[in-house]
Parts: structure tokens; sequence; C-alpha cells
């Protein structure tokens, strides 16, 4: 499969909604961005029924997206990956020494570093939310596309 050859950005985020209690999750999705740093290659919000955490659902985000980066771009020359959760870019980034901390965690971290595998570099960043605003719009927005 061809596509996109040189370096791509990655960028994810996930959301939750509160019930009037601001304790309860009621609703949750995922958002995340790939571009070639000149125009957006994919964009996508996706709902989720299930979650565990929200650290395990920033985790689902940045599956989603290596995912597609696998399916549209699996020859890339680099990858670059940002987000704004800083213990999902640590616990994916084979380089850091923070390991997942559940099994839900550890199958997600096992599935990014398998769709980057083929990819010769492969970086990650944790970002501000501000720099981060687009996935965290489409992640916001994939609350009402479950709703449909």
């Amino acid at each position: 499969m061809s596509g996109p050859s040189g370096p791509l950005l990655v960028s994810f985020d996930a959301s939750l909604r509160y019930a009037a209690d601001n304790a309860t999750p009621t609703s949750a999705a995922v958002g995340y961005v790939v571009t070639d740093g000149l125009e957006s290659l994919a964009e996508r919000s996706v709902p989720v029924e299930a979650f565990v955490s929200s650290a395990a659902l920033e985790l689902r985000a940045l599956v989603e997206a290596a995912r597609m980066v696998s399916e549209i771009a699996p020859t890339a020359s680099s990858v670059h990956v940002s987000g704004d959760a800083d213990a999902a870019v640590h616990v994916a980034d084979p380089t850091h020494p923070a390991t997942p901390s559940s099994d839900v965690a550890r199958r997600r971290v096992e599935t990014i570093r398998s769709c980057f595998a083929d990819i010769p570099v492969v970086t990650y960043r944790v970002v501000p939310r501000q720099a981060n605003d687009r996935a965290h719009e489409l992640a916001r927005a994939g609350h009402d596309r479950g709703r449909r």
C-alpha cells in the first residue's frame, strides 16, 4: 500500500462529559488529526461507548490515530505524535520509563507500537491544551456523533 511517505504529524485527544453531579461520566469520545504538516490527511471524531478511565480513553484516541496512520501512510518516514495528556504520551513513548498500569493500557500501548513498528522515526511530545485545539474539538464533537 502506498500513501504519504514523508513525515507526519499526529495530534490526539479524549473528552468526557459528566452528569450534573460533576462526578458521573455520561459520555466519552476521542478525536485525532493526521497531517503532513501542510494539509490534513485524516480527521476523526469517534464516540466511545465503554471506557475504563480518562487515561485509557486518551490511549484509545492515540490507538485510533495510530491505526489511521498504518492504513493511510504505512511508508511514512517519520511520525511526530503530540497530545496534552502527559500520562498517555509518556506511557506510549518507548523511550520514556513509564509503564502501563492496567491490562487495558498495556494492550493499547502494544497496538500503538505495532501500528508504528515499520516507521523509522516516531517521536512523542506533550503539548499544552491550546496547541492541541483541533484534536480537542474533534474529541468533543464525538459526543454528538454518538447520539445520532
